[in-house]
């Protein structure tokens, strides 16, 4: 046993010195740095996970009040509410305006976390 125990041993430590001969390993602190920045990576993308639910939440919540505000807009209103139908306009545009920036915010949002956490 004794004799196949050093045959064994001289066989694998040739084969890790052709293998250290061949291949060289990456130097400790590249591997180190990759893992910190995994690691930071993995970090911010927890830390940022209930920001992106809520900004996919506000862009559907502003489709939906875009999608209301177009539907409320072609309701016709009786002729004693004369007032209400020349103020529509306006504040059908401000609504508009209203879910325009709240999308573009949002948007803006999502595109600039997923640029971060890349």
């Amino acid at each position: 046993m004794d004799r196949n125990d050093d045959l064994l041993r001289q066989g694998m430590r040739g084969y890790a010195a052709q293998i250290a001969a061949t291949h060289t390993p990456p130097p400790a602190a590249g591997i180190w740095l990759m893992a910190e920045r995994r690691r930071r990576r993995l970090a911010i993308e927890r830390a940022t996970l209930p920001l992106r639910i809520m900004q996919v939440v506000g862009l559907v919540c502003a489709v939906a009040a875009a999608a209301w505000l177009l539907s409320a807009s072609r309701v016709s209103v009786s002729g004693l509410l004369h007032d209400v139908e020349t103020l529509r306009a306006a504040i059908l545009a401000m609504g508009c305006a209203s879910v325009l920036l709240v999308v573009a915010g949002c948007w803006t949002m999502l595109v600039v976390g997923r640029r971060l956490s890349s």
